[in-house]
């Protein structure tokens, strides 16, 4: 008698088993997750039914299944945990890559460092060479434009070496009357400087002579030789370097 109901139990069983997984939310788990669900249903509800009768199968039937997800829980939480450990590890390649490249950009800015002190010596040592002329016509203190592009250079390099000091000596030729001469040196002085101020060029770093024309560049009376007294002398060098000025 036992056995006729113990085969209709476990039919009934496999059945509730195939029902309970057959809903909506079946889709969303996965096969094994199923297939473990399945197997705890039914094992439930035999091992139930042996035990306890027909409530006895549909109790077991429902631990069983409560036992497989469990199971599935764990194996989610395992699964879960890899894919953590995985991700950890490509974290930590990540990072160390970027520390590599961190290292490699702080070595490029110190060699960057260092030849950009080596270049500022050399065009400190360039300046401190320089010396050239800004020439003016006959009777004018009017800065030419044709002169302001190497003035320009002149202010860049004095704004980045502010120990560096411009000398600017004036002349004129020896036409004219000596104290007009003079003030004329002095006016050309004024215009070649007031110029470099306006470059950012810091006062202090512009030193003022003026000369008029006792000092003339060739003892000839010619127009050529007018021509080169008419100037303003500019020299660079470091700090006074015993230069005298007069600040006009």
């Amino acid at each position: 008698m036992k056995k006729r109901i113990l085969f209709p139990l476990t039919a009934i069983a496999i059945s509730l088993s195939a029902n309970v997984l057959a809903g909506p939310s079946s889709e969303s788990r996965s096969i094994e997750a199923q297939t473990n669900e399945a197997i705890g249903f039914g094992s439930g509800a035999v091992a139930g039914g042996l035990v306890a009768g027909p409530i006895g199968a549909i109790v077991g039937g429902i631990f069983g299944v409560l036992i497989a997800e469990d199971v599935n829980n764990d194996n989610a939480l395992e699964a879960s945990e890899q894919e953590l450990a995985k991700t950890q590890s490509q974290l930590s390649r990540q990072e160390s890559q970027l520390l590599a490249l961190q290292k490699q950009y702080e070595q490029v800015q110190q060699q960057s460092k260092v030849q950009l002190v080596a270049l500022d010596k050399e065009i400190e040592r360039v300046m401190q060479e320089m010396e050239s002329n800004i020439q003016f016509r006959t009777a004018s203190y009017v800065l030419e434009s044709h002169f302001k592009p190497q003035l320009n250079l002149l202010a860049q390099g004095l704004n980045n070496n502010p120990k560096l000091v411009v000398s600017l000596s004036g002349f004129a030729d020896s036409r004219g009357d000596d104290s007009y001469n003079q003030a004329l040196s002095e006016q050309r002085v004024l215009s070649v400087k007031d110029y470099l101020l306006s470059r950012g060029v810091k006062e202090e770093q512009v030193l003022t002579l003026s000369f008029g024309e006792t000092q003339p560049v060739s003892a000839q009376s010619s127009s050529e030789d007018f021509f080169f007294d008419r100037r303003v002398l500019v020299r660079v060098a470091e700090g006074q370097q015993s230069m005298t000025a007069s600040n006009l």
